[in-house]
């Protein structure tokens, strides 16, 4: 007995528990489904649990249906029959449902959620679909509703041909939520699937109804995706309308009550006036680990002594040197992974020849701060000469021997973690002693995770986008992202904050969605290559080129054989 849908789609709710069927019908539900797989996920089982022999399904349904959902709801529920018990006849699911007040059957748990393999099996046994069909047309022919769960053209085809009123075509377990399965179909698939089945049924019975549940379609945008391609009467939702609402609602809930209770601690004049001045050259935050920074950063921006900066991968270095230069958020850039010798030295110390002197970076007019990166992977006695010309506020021109007095603010950039030492291990000796007491560390976005909304609202900014721009974030959603360790830092956030772009913002983002986000942008996104890498890889790659000779090697790397041997046996190379 087909039910009018002109009002919409047909939306069918599968419940395991009395609230939830109340809360189904409060919501609008049409009808529910009373079977197994809900209640096991009402007891935290994902729904396949449904599918094992861990509990008597015929005894479970028939419990919590009769004495949780029946008495407490209106519309209609249909009871989850399971034609695999030893006693169960056709004519006993009638007699199920026409005593315990039930407006109808569905065949739950089925063949339809089984392997191949084990469809087969219980085919050949007669325990398999066509002995559902069967017990759900017994059902309808006694005036009640069946609704039959498919998953196969042939079992489509046997239905429609039976006149069942209504069919659902289940496309397996729904993905997502903390129990979901792996996405085995898209929204595309499905569609095209869904209209080659609905097109079967009508022709062979006109006035059934066509239903979908289950795979990809966990959201109304998803079912709207999929309508648009398949002309669809019903959707029938299991863990979309209750395990994954709730797993969203508890957390947001938990999350804003924990959200309501930071507080803000009183800040001093000094501190206040301290955080508009790292407002100005772009730091966002006001916890203490941004505080402590800005502090350091404010104290060393008045010196023009050479100064170190270290910080994680992912963290721009644009508002440091803006701290540090005065407002300048650019400065000429040395890194001394481009080239360890030649190159770097003649554009640090300029070049003196028969011709005249030709100014470096360090000596010319301008008094130019410049930024050296990751200066250990120069020469050593680059290194030194480096140290020795700092120390002495002059350089010596290696031809004429001419006293060049060094007019450039020195910066140094080292990319480290923040539970590794200051300075590389192969840092020079007195590059290290230079340094030390004039470095800052630069906290990292974990370490500054209850910054991260202001966090977030500055790098959007940054891109040129309003807080209208990005969709809200729901306390669940802020909690997730608050929990992740950000290995990237503000690049791997402003890669979030282009997801959150082109997500619409009618609805707030939920936490599933961030955790989907963050997963997503884990995979594409290649590891960053560490220091250690980087020289492992060139050590290989240069062993290689010179045929695993260490002698070559050690030359074509611009160091000694006995450096070459340390390297080497630090790293693991020696074998």
């Amino acid at each position: 007995m087909p039910q009018d849908t002109s009002e919409g789609l047909l939306i069918g709710a599968a419940v395991g528990s009395g609230i939830a069927a109340q809360t189904a019908e409060v919501g609008g539900a049409d009808l529910l489904l009373a079977v197994n797989a809900a209640r096991m996920r009402n007891m935290g089982a994902p729904s396949i649990a449904s599918m094992l022999p861990c509990h008597a399904a015929t005894a479970m349904t028939d419990a919590f249906a009769a004495r949780e959902i029946l008495p407490r709801v209106s519309v209609p529920v249909l009871l989850g029959i399971n034609c695999w018990d030893p006693d169960f006849t056709p004519e006993s699911a009638v007699d199920r449902v026409a005593e315990q007040g039930f407006a109808g059957a569905v065949n739950f748990p089925n063949t339809t959620l089984m392997p191949r393999a084990m469809r087969q099996i219980l085919d050949r046994a007669g325990r398999g679909f066509r002995r559902e069909i069967e017990a759900l047309a017994r059902v309808q022919s006694a005036g009640y509703r069946a609704l039959y769960y498919c998953g196969a053209r042939e079992h489509a085809q046997a239905a429609a041909e039976a006149g069942i009123d209504m069919i659902l075509l289940n496309f397996g377990w729904n993905a997502g939520g903390s129990l979901g399965h792996a996405q085995r179909a898209s929204l595309e698939e499905v569609g095209l699937i869904a209209r080659d089945y609905a097109a079967l049924v009508r022709r062979i019975h006109p006035g059934a109804q066509i239903l979908l549940e289950g795979g990809p379609v966990v959201s109304a945008e998803d079912l709207g995706h999929v309508a648009r391609v398949a002309t669809l009467d019903g959707y029938v939702g299991g863990s979309t309308l209750d395990r994954m609402p709730y797993e969203e609602s508890v957390t947001n809930r938990i999350a804003g009550y924990r959200q309501a209770g930071r507080r803000q601690d009183a800040l001093t004049e000094r501190q206040e006036a301290l955080l508009r001045w790292g407002r100005r050259h772009g730091f966002a935050g006001r916890s203490g680990p941004v505080l402590a920074c800005l502090e350091h950063l404010e104290a060393l921006s008045g010196t023009r002594r050479a100064i170190a900066v270290t910080q994680e991968p992912g963290t721009p270095f644009a508002p440091t040197l803006s701290a540090l230069d005065g407002g300048r958020r650019d400065a000429p850039h040395i890194d001394g992974r481009d080239d360890p010798g030649p190159r770097v030295s003649r554009r640090l110390f300029g070049h003196d020849d028969a011709d005249g002197y030709e100014s470096g970076l360090l000596t010319s007019p301008g008094n130019e701060t410049i930024v050296l990166r990751d200066m250990h992977r120069t020469l050593p006695s680059l290194q030194l000469r480096l140290a020795r010309s700092l120390a002495h506020g002059a350089l010596v021109t290696s031809r004429r021997r001419r006293r060049m007095r060094i007019t450039a603010r020195v910066i140094f950039l080292f990319e480290r973690a923040a539970d590794e030492p200051l300075f590389p291990d192969d840092l020079h000796p007195d590059l290290v002693g230079l340094l030390s007491g004039w470095a800052v560390r630069m906290p990292p976005v974990r370490r500054r995770i209850d910054d991260l909304p202001d966090i977030m609202a500055a790098r959007a900014a940054d891109a040129g986008l309003g807080s209208a721009d990005l969709p809200q974030l729901s306390p669940g959603a802020l909690h997730r992202l608050r929990r992740h360790p950000w290995p990237g830092n503000e690049a791997e956030l402003d890669r979030v904050i282009g997801g959150l772009v082109a997500r619409s913002a009618s609805e707030d983002v939920s936490g599933t969605e961030i955790a989907a986000l963050l997963d997503a942008n884990t995979a594409d996104q290649a590891q960053p290559e560490t220091a250690t890498d980087l020289e492992k890889r060139q050590i290989v790659e240069a062993l290689w080129r010179n045929d695993f000779h260490r002698g070559r090697t050690a030359e074509a790397l611009h160091i000694s054989r006995k450096t070459l041997y340390n390297r080497m046996a630090r790293l693991g190379l020696n074998d």
